[in-house]
C-alpha cells in the first residue's frame, strides 16, 4: 500500500494545484468557507437520519447483541439454521423492505432535507477474498441500484443523499458489529489490497453520481476505531482517496470523520481540499452550551463547515436539547437510525414476532432450536414487518426534533380527550419536560458512565414518562404510567363539555399502600390530595373511587396528575363522571403547595374566590413550619388564578421542611357568596427545590447545572461520587440557602495526580450577576484519589437564596465535597461572629465570649483522704496540696465555716475532726475571681462486722461468708484461727459448738453464735400399738424424752438411759391413739420426730 500511496501522491499534488487555482461549481451543495451552501449559494443547514441497520446489519438492532453482533455472524447463524438459500432470500427481503419510498416521504413530511445511506462494500464489489483475479476489482450492480432508488426517491423532496462507507473493505475499526469486522481476516488497515479496493470503490460511486445534484456528498469512511498512530494511515488514505474521487468529480463534498469513532482528528488537519467538511458524531453524553467547545475551533482555524454526522439512540429531551445546540452553532446533523426492532428511541419500531424471539432464545442457551421451516417464516415475518405500515409509529420523536425545537408549546398527543369521559394518562400533549410534563430521569448523558433509562417502562413513547403495557380490560388503552417520584406530573390539553360537579375514578395497580396524586386544571388544584390502598400486585388493577365534588366550567384547559409521594403506583386512566351541579358543593380547601418562591405558599380551594373578602384577615391564618409556628407576611388572592389564595412568610422555607397550614376565621367568601369552610393543618406539597444550607456541606455531585464537568466513583471517605475531569472553563451551579450574612471557612476535599489547580466560587443573585466570594489554588496529592482538604476565609456571603457557582479557574483535579463553616481566627472554639477577643493565644481556655481565663494545670491542686478508724468515729482527715505556691488559695469544705488558706511557701494544709461522709473541696485564687476548681471526696468509715452461718448437719460443717474486715479472728471452741479474706469453713463435733468472730478493731464487736450437730436416731415401729424402740449414735449415756400432742399438750417427760446397745424405749401404753410429736435431748443428741398410735 505504501508503493500505491506514493504513486498516487504526485496526481494528488497535480490534482490538488488544479483544484485550488480553478475550482468551479456547477450544482448541489459545495462548501464556502464555514458554511454549506447549494448551486445558489444558499446556505443549507442539513437536517438528515440515517437507516441504519439497512445495508449494514448490526446487532443491537436487532435484539441480537452479544449473541450475533457483526453482519457476517447474524448471517452465518441464520445459515445454521434454515441454510444458506433461504438466509439470501431473507437478505434480500430485508433490504427490499427496509428503507423504501414510503420511509423517504415519510421523513420528508416530517421535515429532513437529506438521508445519509450507510452502506456496505460487500453489495459493490467482492471481498478480496473472492476476487477471481487478485488485484482487481469486480462490482456488484446490486448496492449502485439501492443508490440510485434512493436518489430517485429522494428527488422528488429535494432532499440531499450523503453516501457513508459504513463497512469498508475488511472493515475499519476493532468494534465489529460497527463495520463488519471478521478478526479472521486482515481489516482495512492491515491489508493494502483492501486499501486499494476502498480507493477504487470511491472512485466508481463518484464516477457514476458524479453529475447528480442531489448527492450531498461522500463520508468517505465511517467511525474509524482503530490504533494509528499520529492519524498518519488515516489521512493518507483519506488522501488518496479524495485524489481519486476528485479524477472523476470535482463538484460534491467530501465528508471526512475522525479517529475513534469518527472524534479524533489528529493528523487529520489541515484540511487537503477545499470542498471538504470535518464530520463528528456525539452520543449518550451531556448537552450544555460549551459541549461542543472541543470541536468547534476546528471550523475556525481551518475555515471549514463542520457536520454532526450520527447521534440519536437516546430521549425525545435529549434529541431536542442537542439538536438546538447544533443549530444555534450552526452545524447541520444526521440522525441515527429510522426504525429498530423492538425499542422506543426511533420513530419506527419494528415487531419482535414470536418466531425471531425463539430464535433468539435458542441464541442464548434458554430455548429448543427452531426447525428450518420455523426460522425462515420467523425471518421472511421479521422482513415483513419492516415495512413502516407494520411499524410502531413513534410520532413523539419527529415532533421533538422538529417542532419542540422551535417552541415550548405542547400539543395533544392524538385527539383531543374530553370530559365527561376516560382521560388515557399515557396520551399526554407532546411537548419538552417542564412543560409538557416534569419527570426526574428524562436523557441518558452517561453523567456517572452508566446507562439511564428516561422511560423506565421502556413502551409507547421516547418522552420521559415512565409507561408500561398491561392486559386491563376496564379504562385502558393497554398503557399505564409507573414508576412515579414525588413531584413530578403530566399534562394534557383537555376540553370540558359541561360545566358541573364530577367524580373521578382512578384506574391504579399497587404492591402496597400509600402512593398519593392530585389532579389540577390550568396549575389550580381540583382534588384534594389522594392516597391509594394497595391492590396486591403491581398489574393488578382496581378502583380509586374517592375522588367526589370536583368543580369543572365548560372550556378549554390543560389539565395535570401530579404525583405527590415516593411510594410507587401504577396508574392507567382517570374517567370523569358528572354527579351534579357546582352550588350544591361547599366553598371549602382542596389542597396546598410552596410556590413560586421559597416564602410563598398556594393554596387552592373549590370555588372561585372574592378577592376583596381576604383583606385583614392574616391573622385567621397559622403557618407551622416543622411544628413551629412561623410569622406570616401577607395573605391575598392569587392576582392569576380564581380559585387560589396566596399565603407568604417572613421566612424562607426549604424543601425538607414539614409545611402546615390552618384557618379559623369566616371572612373569606366566594365569589357566589358561600364563607370558606375552616380548616386545621392543611398538608402543603412542598415542591421546593433542593438546596443546601449554609453553613454546611455541599456533596459536589448534586448540581442543579453541570457543565464540562464529569462525576465518577471515590473511594475517599464516605463513598459516593466526585466531580472529575475538570478543565478551565467548567462549572457547576448549586442552589443554596444561607442563614445570615457571614464570612465563611471554605473547606475543599481535592484530589490530583500531577497538576495543581484553581477553584472560584461565586454568588449569583436573580439577574445572574456574579459576586466573588472566594478563590483557592487546589495542590498536587499524588493520585486522583488521593484526598486532602485545604481551607479559605470566603468574603461575606449574604443572608437570602443565591445560586453559587462553582468554577473551575484552572484544571486538573477532582473535588469531592465543598464546606462552609464558621470561622474561628483564633482555634479557640468560639466562632468570630460571637468572639469578643479575637486573638487569644494558641492553646488558652477561654468563656463563652471567646476571652482568655485564668487557669492552673489540672494537676495543680491535690486532694488526699483518711477515713475514720472505726464506726461512728469523728477522726477522719483531708490533706490539701498545690504545685504552685506563688498564689494564695483558698478552700472551702462543705460543713466548715471558715475556709483554709495555703500561701507563702506553704504548699500543704489539712481539715481533721470529719465524720464518715461526702465533701465538697473547692480551691480558688486570691485576685482571680472566675477560677474554680472542685473535687468531691468521700470520708470513709469501717464496715459492719456481719457474718452469715450456714451448716451442713449431715456433714457435720459449717461455712462462714464475712464483711467488714479484710482479716478476721475466729474462736470454735476455744481454737483460734485468723483467717484473711471473706470465707471459713471448718468441721464441727457432734454436739455444742460455740463460734465466736471479731476484728482486730474492737470497735466491730463480737459475733458469737451456738450450733449443735446431733447424732442421729432410729426408731420403730411406727406406727405403733406402745412401745417404740429408740436407737441412739453417739456415746450419750441417757437422754431426755419429752412427748407432746400435735396441739402442743405436753404429754409426759422422762429422763431415760442409754443401754450399751444404744437403746432405749418410749413407752406410749397407757397413751390414748393419735399423733404425737417426741422430743430427744442429750449431749450430743436433739431430734423430734413423731409417733403414731393406734
Amino acid at each position: 500500500m505504501k508503493n500505491f500511496l506514493k504513486n498516487i501522491n504526485l496526481k494528488i499534488i497535480l490534482l490538488f494545484s488544479l483544484l485550488f487555482i480553478n475550482f468551479s461549481f456547477s450544482q448541489g451543495l459545495k462548501t464556502s468557507g464555514k458554511k454549506i451552501v447549494d448551486k445558489q449559494g444558499n446556505e443549507v443547514l442539513l437536517r438528515g437520519l440515517g437507516p441504519g441497520g439497512w445495508l449494514v446489519m448490526e446487532g443491537y438492532m436487532n435484539q441480537s447483541a452479544g449473541l450475533a453482533g457483526p453482519q457476517h455472524e447474524i448471517k452465518n447463524k441464520l445459515i445454521e439454521l434454515m441454510g444458506t438459500e433461504k438466509t439470501e432470500i431473507f437478505f434480500k427481503e430485508w433490504r427490499k423492505n427496509h428503507f423504501t419510498k414510503r420511509d423517504v416521504d415519510s421523513l420528508a413530511a416530517w421535515g429532513f432535507n437529506s438521508i445519509r445511506i450507510p452502506m456496505h462494500y460487500n453489495l459493490m464489489t467482492l471481498p478480496i477474498e473472492d476476487e477471481p483475479v487478485a488485484g482487481q476489482q469486480t462490482w456488484i450492480e446490486e448496492g449502485f441500484t439501492i443508490i440510485d432508488n434512493v436518489l430517485q426517491w429522494t428527488k422528488p423532496h429535494n432532499m440531499y443523499v450523503i453516501l457513508d462507507l459504513h463497512a469498508a473493505p475488511g472493515g475499519q475499526g476493532y468494534n465489529a458489529d460497527i463495520s463488519d469486522y471478521d478478526d479472521s481476516k486482515p481489516s482495512l488497515w492491515e491489508s493494502e489490497a483492501n486499501q486499494v479496493k476502498t480507493v477504487a470503490l470511491w472512485k466508481k460511486i463518484a464516477d457514476r453520481y458524479k453529475d447528480n445534484e442531489w448527492i450531498g456528498g461522500y463520508d468517505l469512511i465511517n467511525e474509524t476505531n482503530w490504533n494509528l498512530p499520529g492519524g498518519t494511515l488515516l489521512r493518507q488514505l483519506f488522501e488518496t482517496i479524495t485524489a481519486a474521487i476528485r479524477e472523476v468529480d470535482n463538484k460534491h463534498i467530501i465528508f471526512i470523520e475522525g479517529n475513534d469513532y469518527a472524534n479524533n482528528f489528529t493528523g487529520l488537519t489541515p484540511p487537503w481540499d477545499d470542498n471538504m467538511v470535518y464530520s463528528f458524531h456525539k452520543y449518550w453524553s451531556t448537552v450544555n452550551e460549551n459541549d461542543l467547545d472541543w470541536i468547534t475551533p476546528l471550523r475556525e482555524t481551518h475555515n471549514v463547515p463542520l457536520w454532526m454526522g450520527e447521534s440519536g439512540e437516546n430521549s425525545n429531551t435529549w434529541y431536542t436539547d442537542f439538536i438546538s445546540l447544533l443549530e444555534k452553532k450552526d452545524i447541520g446533523w444526521a440522525w441515527w437510525t429510522i426504525k429498530k426492532i423492538g425499542d422506543i428511541d426511533s420513530p419506527f419500531s419494528v415487531k419482535l414476532n414470536s418466531g425471531y424471539q425463539k430464535i433468539l432464545d435458542y441464541w442464548k442457551g434458554e430455548g429448543d432450536k427452531p426447525t428450518e421451516l420455523e426460522a425462515y417464516s420467523a425471518m421472511m415475518q421479521l422482513a415483513e414487518d419492516l415495512l413502516i405500515e407494520n411499524c410502531l409509529y413513534r410520532k413523539d420523536i419527529p415532533d421533538a426534533m422538529f417542532r419542540q425545537v422551535q417552541t415550548d408549546v405542547t400539543i395533544p398527543y392524538s385527539k383531543q380527550q374530553t370530559i365527561p369521559g376516560t382521560l388515557y394518562l399515557s396520551d399526554y400533549d407532546l411537548g419538552k419536560n417542564n412543560f409538557a410534563y416534569y419527570d426526574v430521569d428524562v436523557a441518558d448523558d452517561r453523567a456517572n458512565g452508566e446507562f439511564k433509562a428516561w422511560n423506565s417502562g421502556w413502551k409507547y413513547r421516547n418522552g420521559g414518562v415512565d409507561i408500561e403495557t398491561n392486559d386491563d380490560s376496564t379504562n385502558s388503552n393497554g398503557h399505564h404510567i409507573g414508576f412515579v417520584h414525588k413531584g413530578e406530573w403530566i399534562k394534557y390539553t383537555i376540553k370540558i363539555k359541561e360545566t358541573g360537579a364530577y367524580k373521578a375514578i382512578a384506574r391504579y395497580a399497587a404492591e402496597g399502600d400509600g402512593g398519593q396524586f392530585h389532579l389540577s386544571l390550568n396549575d389550580e388544584d381540583i382534588t384534594t390530595t389522594q392516597t391509594v390502598s394497595g391492590t396486591g400486585s403491581w398489574f393488578k388493577f382496581g378502583n380509586h373511587t374517592d375522588i367526589t365534588n370536583i368543580l369543572l366550567d365548560k372550556g378549554e384547559y390543560f389539565f395535570k396528575i401530579h404525583f405527590d409521594s415516593e411510594i410507587p403506583f401504577n396508574i392507567a386512566s382517570i374517567q370523569f363522571i358528572k354527579t351534579g351541579n357546582a352550588d350544591s358543593v361547599d366553598f371549602s380547601a382542596l389542597n396546598g403547595s410552596t410556590g413560586s418562591n421559597d416564602k410563598s405558599i398556594e393554596i387552592s380551594v373549590n370555588h372561585s374566590v372574592l378577592g376583596s373578602s381576604i383583606d385583614g384577615v392574616k391573622n385567621d391564618f397559622t403557618l407551622l413550619v416543622n411544628g413551629s409556628e412561623k410569622p406570616l407576611k401577607s395573605i391575598q388572592a392569587s392576582s392569576t388564578k380564581e380559585r387560589t389564595i396566596m399565603v407568604n412568610s417572613q421566612d424562607n422555607m426549604l424543601y425538607s421542611d414539614e409545611i402546615k397550614i390552618s384557618y379559623s376565621g369566616t371572612a373569606i367568601k366566594s365569589k357566589s357568596g358561600q364563607a370558606l369552610k375552616q380548616f386545621t393543618e392543611l398538608s402543603i406539597n412542598n415542591n421546593l427545590q433542593k438546596r443546601f444550607v449554609i453553613p454546611g456541606k455541599i456533596e459536589v455531585e448534586d448540581t442543579k447545572v453541570k457543565i464540562g464537568l464529569v462525576t465518577e466513583d471515590t473511594t475517599d471517605d464516605g463513598g459516593g461520587k466526585n466531580l472529575g475531569y475538570t478543565d478551565a472553563g467548567d462549572y457547576a451551579d448549586y442552589l443554596i440557602y444561607t442563614k445570615e450574612s457571614l464570612a465563611y471557612k471554605v473547606n475543599f476535599r481535592v484530589a490530583s495526580e500531577s497538576s495543581a489547580g484553581q477553584i472560584g466560587l461565586y454568588l449569583l443573585d436573580e439577574m445572574n450577576r456574579e459576586y466573588e466570594i472566594c478563590v483557592i489554588d487546589t495542590p498536587v496529592t499524588g493520585g486522583w484519589q488521593d484526598w486532602v482538604t485545604v481551607s479559605v476565609n470566603s468574603k461575606v456571603v449574604y443572608k437570602g437564596v443565591y445560586k453559587l457557582r462553582l468554577k473551575v479557574l484552572k484544571g486538573g483535579f477532582n473535588l469531592n465535597w465543598i464546606e462552609f463553616s464558621n470561622i474561628d481566627t483564633d482555634g479557640d472554639g468560639i466562632i468570630d461572629k460571637n468572639d469578643k477577643c479575637l486573638n487569644t493565644p494558641e492553646g488558652s481556655i477561654v468563656d463563652l465570649d471567646g476571652c482568655k481565663i485564668f487557669t492552673l494545670p489540672i494537676n495543680n491542686n491535690k486532694v488526699s483522704v483518711i477515713s475514720a478508724s472505726c464506726i461512728g468515729t469523728t477522726d477522719g482527715s483531708i490533706g490539701l496540696s498545690v504545685e504552685d505556691a506563688s498564689f494564695d488559695y483558698s478552700i472551702t469544705v462543705t460543713g466548715k465555716d471558715d475556709p483554709i488558706t495555703i500561701s507563702g511557701d506553704n504548699k500543704t494544709a489539712s481539715i481533721t475532726g470529719l465524720a464518715k461522709g461526702t465533701y465538697s473541696v473547692c480551691f480558688k485564687v486570691a485576685g482571680q475571681d472566675a477560677y474554680e476548681q472542685c473535687f468531691e471526696v468521700v470520708i470513709g468509715e469501717p464496715k459492719a462486722l456481719s457474718a452469715f452461718i450456714d451448716v451442713d448437719n449431715d456433714k457435720r460443717t459449717t461455712s462462714i461468708q464475712l464483711t467488714g474486715s479484710k482479716s478476721y479472728n475466729i474462736d470454735v471452741n476455744g481454737q483460734r484461727f485468723e483467717v484473711k479474706g471473706d470465707n471459713f469453713n471448718t468441721v464441727l463435733p457432734t454436739g455444742l459448738s460455740i463460734i465466736k468472730i471479731s476484728t482486730d478493731l474492737d470497735c466491730q464487736g463480737i459475733i458469737e453464735r451456738e450450733i449443735f450437730i446431733s447424732e442421729d436416731i432410729f426408731y420403730y415401729p411406727n406406727p405403733t400399738r406402745g412401745e417404740v424402740d429408740v436407737f441412739v449414735n453417739g456415746e450419750d449415756k441417757g437422754v431426755k424424752m419429752s412427748v407432746f400432742t400435735t396441739k402442743g399438750d405436753l404429754v409426759f417427760t422422762r429422763d431415760q438411759n442409754i443401754l450399751d446397745s444404744r437403746k432405749t424405749e418410749l413407752d406410749l401404753t397407757g397413751v390414748p391413739a393419735g399423733t404425737y410429736l417426741v422430743i430427744l435431748e442429750g449431749t450430743t443428741v436433739r431430734k423430734t420426730f413423731k409417733i403414731v398410735k393406734r
